[in-house]
């Protein structure tokens, strides 16, 4: 299934063997974060000089010299015009959906699951890729742990390529896979209060959370992890009907029961736990902290985890704070925040759990800009392709969009964000 990208990621690793110096640059989310990690660990074994920045995406200038190697990761397939104007030897190693014709000036490789007949919606991250092209260069099957952070981070299934990583990691012993549910690990009480995958609604409410407590018996200061195999049954059970009275996509039911990944070589073994610190750190711009966890450097620890817990407290704030300000429209719903820290969590999180029979748009006015979360599923997926809605409307308005099916986002002028919005539910409404 990885052969085709395998074929791509040898032609990348005769690129970086003849290359002085690399220039990388990666996404700030989960999955580019662990997409840098893998690649800035694969080339300090080989000894190759390097350099890593985050990016916000292509609209952020790329510095380069002439003579270097620029690496691409978790970005580039959907801007061909700024590729083709880099002025070097370039490797892309990207999971979005790919845009127009890339015309490049010197060597290129372009290393993407939807070019090697996998879809990197579902199938592959950007991660998943870069461990592919790591594993070009030397052995480095010790990363298939963090690979698979890519796939939890941007909501995708243990299948094709990520099975195969997840396979390649339980043979080798660096991930196990246990019986269970996928959540923080700590004490029940405080888990089932700050989770945002799943998200349960019991952020400030803590009766309800008491009651809740009450009648499935389960003591609230007990450690997730030491629960009995009863308990994690009545647990599941609860929360499946909780979710199913809050109205939440039935999709995230099978991705929280069952199987739970454990990562033996990692800091934090907790495969969904340390997705979300490692997430938090980039969303909180603090991606250095991110980086060093996954390069698993044990200095990093606690400044990671404090960030997680007052990262995942202010969305669940933000939540709370404009979850009522949703707005229906004919196709799709949607919400225009201003100066809100962040805008995908929010729009991940309500999606799936509180609006999830239409696509939701979430927009977010700050520092003269406006950005664009879109998010749906893979039921609404099926009719509405949100990155090509994305890519029109927000081309419509003198902006740049794109993504994947169920998540997207789009740049565009604040001025422009009723047009933008009005050409979004009329396409929404012709793909439906």
């Amino acid at each position: 299934m990885l052969d085709l990208l395998k074929l791509q990621a040898k032609k990348a690793a005769e690129l970086v063997e003849k290359a002085d110096f690399i220039r990388i640059y990666t996404h700030f989310d989960a999955d580019g974060i662990s997409a840098g990690a893998i690649i800035a660990k694969s080339l300090l074994r080989i000894g190759k000089p390097f350099h890593l920045r985050f990016l916000k995406g292509l609209n952020e200038k790329v510095e380069y010299e002439k003579d270097e190697l620029v690496i691409l990761a978790d970005m580039g397939s959907g801007y061909p015009d700024v590729v083709s104007q880099i002025d070097a030897d370039v490797i892309i190693i990207d999971h979005h959906t790919l845009v127009g014709k890339i015309e490049p000036l010197r060597n290129f490789v372009h290393i993407n699951p939807h070019l090697a007949g996998l879809d990197g919606t579902y199938e592959l991250s950007a991660s998943g890729t870069s461990y592919v092209f790591a594993n070009a260069i030397g052995n480095n099957v010790d990363l298939s742990s963090i690979a698979i952070l890519g796939a939890i981070g941007d909501k995708q299934k243990l299948v094709g390529g990520n099975a195969e990583i997840v396979k390649e990691g339980v043979i080798n012993g660096f991930i196990e896979l246990k019986e269970g549910l996928n959540l923080y690990s700590g004490k029940l009480r405080e888990v089932l209060t700050y989770s945002l995958e799943p998200f349960l609604d019991f952020y400030g409410k803590e009766d309800e959370l008491e009651d809740f407590l009450s009648k499935i018996k389960i003591d609230g200061d007990k450690e997730i992890d030491d629960l009995s195999f009863e308990e994690i049954n009545t647990l599941a059970n609860a929360i499946v009907l909780r979710l199913l009275k809050m109205g939440a996509y039935e999709g995230v039911i099978d991705e929280f029961i069952g199987k739970k990944l454990i990562l033996k070589s990692e800091l934090i073994s907790n495969a969904i736990m340390l997705t979300d610190v490692v997430n938090s750190c980039g969303r909180a711009a603090e991606m250095s902290v991110g980086l060093a966890i996954c390069l698993r450097d044990k200095n990093y620890l606690g400044k990671g985890l404090e960030i997680w817990k007052k990262y995942r407290t202010e969305i669940l704030e933000q939540i709370n704070k404009w979850r009522n300000e949703v707005k229906d429209s004919f196709c799709m719903r949607y919400l225009v925040m201003e100066n809100a820290p962040s805008t995908s969590p929010i729009a991940s999180t309500l999606s799936r759990y509180i609006y999830a029979d239409k696509p939701l748009i979430v927009v977010n006015i700050k520092n003269g800009k406006a950005k664009v979360s879109a998010r749906s599923n893979a039921k609404l997926a099926e009719k509405v392709d949100l990155a090509e809605v994305m890519r029109l409307a927000a081309e419509r308005v003198g902006g740049r969009g794109g993504g994947h099916k169920v998540a997207a986002g789009a740049n565009i002028e604040p001025q422009a964000v009723e047009e933008f919005l009005r050409e979004v539910d009329r396409l929404c409404c012709m793909q439906s």
